[in-house]
């Protein structure tokens, strides 16, 4: 009985420390879901805009300042970086963030779904 009970609490810390961290950011994943939600407006390719701006280089970039493309004034007096914390919350709601953006996406509710979209974003330099 003690074997059976010793075996089954090592199950669980092998499991336990073998899963990924809470709040793990999966670049796989988020390089999917942007595929999946974003590519239908955005490229992840550098100068390549189409319905929204080029997310290639967004991370650390002021909302709005992206040369080239035609913002909404909204956008255009949005004093913020595109940072995680930024992120997270427009890809949450856009129009959140920023009231009068031209963007007229819904949103992503799923927090693990948000982190892994940023974990990709931030791969594009």
């Amino acid at each position: 009985m003690e074997t059976n009970r010793f075996l089954a609490v090592a199950i669980v810390i092998a499991a336990t420390l073998s899963a990924a961290p809470a709040g793990a950011q999966d670049v796989a994943s988020g390089k999917d879901l942007f595929e999946h939600r974003c590519n239908f407006c955005h490229y992840a390719v550098p100068g390549k805009d189409y319905v929204g701006p080029s997310l290639f280089g967004v991370f650390g970039r002021h909302i709005g300042r992206k040369p080239g493309y035609h913002y909404s004034k909204a956008g255009l007096a949005a004093d913020l970086v595109f940072d995680e914390a930024t992120l997270d919350r427009w890809i949450t709601s856009p129009r959140g963030v920023v009231p009068g953006t031209k963007m007229p996406y819904q949103g992503v509710k799923t927090p693990e779904h948000r982190a892994d979209i940023i974990a990709y974003l931030k791969t594009l330099h």
